[in-house]
């Protein structure tokens, strides 16, 4: 055949061989990238130029009044490294919203030459219930790759042998020059396949495009739970590949990012399962292709899935390799089967964009593609959060309403509350329980003090009050409720009484000289006596207090009171009579006795009614501050229920600030970018 016949024919493939005076580059291991070894040295940044302004000896220069001065040049910086930087701080900050693992790839080409960035391609045979579900993708991964010129090559039939439920990695590159490199690449290639199965492929018009393909299974249903596009395109564009390492005897799962896919399907089921998956729209990084035997064209027009025929290409392929003279037949079948509009997908996006296909200049268009979508996914992520966050703020606190009814409520709590104590305790000190406790009476009825003080606190010291802070606290619990539908929710519960350090009724009413330090009621503090509880038990605990403290104080004084009247008035007797038989008068002795009898009394009188006014004053006052203590308690979590979650959101908010401005410089870095 004339070489004007084959130049033919190369044109018409679109298959072009590249002279093999091309440079060698650098092999890097398709998973070694993701861990950081054999990462290549990072780029020498070019000095920038400086505007430099020769002055001559004896030459000054002078300048005019209206003459303005000139700005101020902002030095320019390196785009890519803005943007490198910039996706390690979106690591650094934004791990939780992310995805890690093609950023690690976006970082891997950014520390590449611009426009030689190595590029990976996923062929993924999707399962549709046959038995071989990968088949399809690796005939499809063939025909892409074979050359018609050459005969059938060794990888092919690696390829065709191997098994189709294995990943594999395709290496394209051109093929060694000398003896030593190929012995190089054969030991490097066995050492690979020791973790992963790899092919070494050359290529003629994909040999410069620095490119990896890998070849796996996908699942359709585990891809079909994930709805949302975002998070799909993510499970696409980052499949998982199982590792069975020589030292463990169980697979491990390891994520391998690509920056395009290919989606090779089989038959109507194929289309099926492709089609209800909705990452479809962006054709530069998803592709789809359905193998279909015999369908007309125009069927598929304005369906975003490739048609293509795996037989007819694979025919078309065998009989130009056998003769020459088939080229026409072999031209009609490759039209047929499609192959080439894979082919061009492949070279438009992963060969360097300058004239010559020489590295260097323009980032590729999967890179930037990459880098975009990352940083989209990344914002429609944060901004979830954001809905998510001020949804759960919204679910978890009482609205307005609520808490304006509740606070009005509360108010009226707190004034009847206060009207009972004042009325019921005016009943109380007048009632005639109360009246038997005169100084007068005390000789007969000092035992009954502690229980007629015990049973008047008991009945008259806020008994409504306290039901209705029960109910009230029933209220509050119940607009927690309304709003928070999770069945494990939160129950509120509300601090307990505090302990004060200031002298106690029990303290004053005894007055005894050593006074020691009792609790009194305060408004909720640092210091919570008992855990919480479903509602405020200030009222409670303060009759409590007073029954406990108070009351046998009040007793024992009363006891010691009528003890002491009368002894004095008993010694003073004594001392009269004495004074009778020691030669005095019955008028001085009566005079004597009368005295210290008078004089007890009159003590008795004086320090009884002291403490008994003293001790109405102490309950009267524990009374208003257990009222005003259960409605400041009461308020806080009435104003936490409406704030619960505002602070958590504010830091949340806070943080997802910091991350959408790390992405708007990430972005404008991008954009001046070449």
């Amino acid at each position: 055949m004339s070489p004007t016949l084959l130049l033919g024919l190369r044109y018409a493939l679109g298959r072009g061989r590249v002279l093999a005076n091309g440079r060698s580059r650098r092999s890097i291991c398709f998973f070694c990238s993701l861990s950081g070894q054999n990462a290549p040295a990072s780029r020498i940044a070019r000095p920038g130029l400086l505007r430099e302004t020769r002055k001559f000896p004896g030459f000054t220069t002078s300048r005019y009044q209206s003459t303005e001065t000139a700005p101020t040049e902002v030095p320019l910086t390196d785009p890519r490294q803005d943007l490198e930087h910039a996706l390690l701080e979106l690591q650094t900050h934004a791990a939780n919203y992310v995805n890690l693992s093609r950023l690690q790839l976006a970082l891997h080409n950014l520390r590449e030459q611009p426009g030689d960035e190595s590029i990976r391609v996923a062929f993924l045979g999707v399962t549709n219930g046959s038995l071989e579900p990968g088949n399809t993708a690796k005939s499809l991964l063939r025909l892409v790759l074979a050359d018609p010129l050459e005969p059938r090559r060794e990888w092919e039939t690696r390829l065709q042998s191997h098994d189709a439920s294995k990943p594999l990695i395709v290496r394209i590159g051109p093929a060694p020059t000398s003896p030593e490199d190929a012995i190089r690449s054969e030991k490097l290639e066995t050492a690979r396949d020791s973790i992963m199965p790899e092919i070494k492929v050359s290529s003629p018009t994909l040999n410069k495009a620095n490119l990896e393909m890998l070849l796996m299974e996908a699942d359709t249903l585990t891809l079909a739970k994930t709805s949302e596009p975002n998070t799909l395109e993510d499970s696409v564009l980052v499949p998982t590949v199982d590792l069975s390492k020589p030292s463990s005897t169980h697979p491990e799962p390891i994520t391998t990012p690509v920056h395009m896919a290919l989606l090779v399907g089989d038959g109507i089921l194929g289309a099926a399962s492709i089609l209800s998956l909705p990452i479809l729209e962006s054709q530069e990084t998803t592709r789809a292709a359905v193998n279909f035997s015999s369908l007309d064209p125009n069927d598929m027009a304005g369906c975003p899935v490739t048609k293509i025929d795996i037989k007819a290409g694979d025919h078309g392929l065998e009989l130009f390799r056998a003769s020459v003279n088939n080229v026409m037949e072999f031209e009609n079948l490759w039209t047929e089967s499609n192959i080439g509009r894979i082919s061009e997908w492949l070279r438009i996006n992963t060969l360097p964009s300058s004239p010559d296909q020489t590295p260097g200049g323009m980032t590729k268009p999967p890179v930037r593609n990459l880098i975009k979508s990352l940083l989209q996914n990344t914002s429609a992520t944060i901004q979830a959060e954001e809905a998510k966050g001020i949804s759960e703020t919204l679910a978890a606190s009482v609205s307005p309403h609520s808490a304006a009814r509740l606070n009005q409520a509360l108010s009226e709590w707190s004034q009847n509350a206060h009207q009972e104590l004042e009325q019921q305790l005016e009943v109380a000190f007048s009632s005639r329980p109360w009246r038997k406790l005169n100084w007068w009476k005390l000789f007969w009825r000092v035992d009954d003090v502690g229980m007629l003080s015990s049973d008047m606190l008991s009945l008259r010291f806020l008994p409504e009050a306290e039901r209705g802070v029960i109910y009230l606290a029933g209220r509050v619990q119940e607009a927690r409720l309304a709003v928070s539908q999770s069945e494990h929710h939160q129950q509120v519960l509300y601090p307990g009484p505090t302990l004060s350090s200031g002298p106690s009724a029990a303290d004053v009413i005894s007055s005894s000289s050593t006074r020691q330090r009792t609790a009194a009621i305060v408004p909720p503090g640092p210091t919570v006596v008992g855990g919480g509880s479903t509602y405020p038990s200030y009222i409670p605990y303060t009759r409590n207090y007073l029954q406990e403290r108070t009351v046998p104080a009040l007793q024992a004084l009363a006891q010691k009171l009528v003890l002491q009247s009368v002894s004095t008035a008993g010694l003073t007797s004594v001392l009269g009579v004495l004074s009778y038989l020691s030669a005095l008068g019955a008028y001085e002795s009566g005079t004597i006795a009368a005295l210290g009898l008078v004089l007890s009394l009159r003590r008795l009188q004086s320090k009884w009614e002291n403490a008994r006014g003293f001790w109405e004053g102490e309950v009267r006052e524990e009374g208003r501050k257990a009222v005003r203590a259960t409605e400041d308690c009461v308020a806080r979590v009435i104003e936490g229920a409406a704030n619960v979650g505002r602070e958590e959101q504010g830091r949340r908010m806070e943080e997802l600030e910091r991350v959408r401005g790390i992405i708007q410089r990430a972005e404008e870095a991008l954009g001046r970018m070449r």
